[in-house]
């Protein structure tokens, strides 16, 4: 009895709507003396800490975490129209990092900060739960090995062929790596999460984030032929 050996590639894909959003905000001043940037920089990155610290909640939120760097100050001397160098400015930056479960208590605390001196929104990004995340995953990897199984299937219906037998599965370009593939059946996939963009600038517009998962395999078919 002859085989026919069918490789295929199957892919899935889910979306869901947001459960956090990581948003991320930048402190910094400039001026002629250090030492007034400095302080106008750490009272503004203490005023922010704080109100994230006050609503800091890591199991009931709003925010389940939040994180900042350390701040920076450097000088610089720029150079006037005429090509002479003016006095050294100063200038300071710094970044915090806060994780919200609750988008209208998010909009709330950026219309406060975001209208103080020397603070500004840098960006924020659309999340899942670490839960959520891990269970689409899951579930877009099955989607993945049902695409490559019904590829296959249609495959051998069009030849005529016989029964499948699974003959390896992997991550995408695995398959034909003899070192990789060698070894056994690897079973596993790769998988990867991305934003959907939903809006423009900093309207507080929820991104659907789509869970991607592909793998590529190997089937024997049997072609009932002696």
């Amino acid at each position: 009895m002859s085989e026919t050996i069918i490789t295929v590639a199957g892919h899935g894909r889910l979306r869901r709507n947001p459960e956090r959003a990581r948003v991320r905000i930048g402190v910094g001043f400039e001026g002629s003396k250090r030492d007034s940037v400095l302080a106008a920089t750490r009272a503004a990155h203490e005023s922010l800490t704080g109100s994230l610290e006050s609503i800091l909640d890591e199991v009931n939120g709003p925010v389940v975490n939040w994180h900042s760097e350390q701040i920076r100050v450097w000088g610089q001397r720029p150079w006037s129209q005429d090509g002479t160098r003016l006095p050294v400015e100063f200038h300071s930056a710094v970044f915090v990092d806060a994780e919200f479960d609750d988008f209208e208590a998010l909009s709330e605390w950026i219309d406060v900060v975001a209208i103080r001196e020397g603070v500004a929104i840098d960006g924020i990004e659309w999340l899942l739960s670490r839960e959520t995340e891990a269970v689409l995953h899951t579930e877009a990897r099955h989607e993945a090995i049902a695409d490559a199984l019904t590829k296959a299937r249609e495959y051998a219906d069009a030849l005529g062929l016989g029964e499948l037998a699974a003959l390896s599965i992997s991550d995408p370009g695995l398959l034909d790596d003899p070192v990789a593939a060698g070894g056994g059946r690897p079973m596993a996939m790769m998988a990867s999460a991305k934003s959907v963009p939903g809006g423009g600038g900093m309207e507080l517009r929820p991104s659907a984030i789509e869970i991607e998962a592909a793998v590529h395999a190997r089937f024997r078919a049997e072609s009932g032929l002696v």
